[in-house]
């Protein structure tokens, strides 16, 4: 074999590794939704990916790693457009609507992430410290700009902190989005996701 052959088999086997990695997350996101992180089984996923179970084992190991795996996939299929390293409270808010516009669109993948924070409720659960960590940057983002608002005199410096105020409207949303799950289309999540945030900010 000539090394240009070795690198095109080489190319063509990377390809094909990373085409059934993704069929697997794809097939594993559809089962943790349906079934919770306990409910899935890595042997019913590698079936629904066309796949032997030692082939799922040798690409993700084990039953954590393809959760977290998953949980990273979700996060890339979610991610808000680009922002500025400098931005304002109006570019947050077209950001989060932005994200709640794609979530409308995947329901599929807003019933992963709702089924996987119920159960991450309790100790234990693999997913429990990425979840934490998803929230706490989005308290982190959300507070810093309440904040930020408050230090201006565009909002009042009274009662819930920024974080509490963050925390909540970060409650809402999840909320809103398992109703809308319930009631397709009785609720304008993204339009709410709007409004919300623009009265945190204080902006018109």
């Amino acid at each position: 074999m000539t090394t240009q052959q070795a690198a095109t088999t080489g190319r063509s086997g990377y390809a094909t590794g990373r085409a059934t990695k993704q069929s697997i997350v794809a097939r594993a996101a559809e089962a943790f939704a349906q079934k919770g992180f306990y409910g899935a089984s890595l042997r019913g996923i590698a079936r629904e990916a066309g796949i032997d179970h030692s082939t799922l084992l040798h690409h993700f190991g084990n039953k954590t790693a393809l959760l977290l795996a998953v949980i990273e996939w979700h996060d890339a299929q979610h991610a808000p457009p680009s922002m500025p390293s400098e931005f304002t409270a109006d570019d947050l808010v077209d950001g989060f609507v932005h994200v709640a516009e794609r979530n409308r669109e995947a329901p599929g993948l807003v019933q992963l992430l709702s089924t996987l924070s119920a159960e991450a409720g309790t100790p234990g659960h693999p997913a429990r410290p990425v979840l934490q960590e998803r929230h706490q940057v989005l308290v982190s983002i959300i507070g810093g700009m309440i904040r930020t608002q408050r230090s201006r005199g565009v909002l009042d410096d009274a009662g819930a902190s920024p974080d509490e105020r963050a925390a909540l409207f970060i409650s809402t949303w999840e909320g809103l989005q398992v109703y809308d799950a319930l009631h397709p289309g009785a609720v304008d999540v993204p339009g709410m996701v709007g409004e919300m945030l623009r009265r945190e900010f204080g902006v018109g």
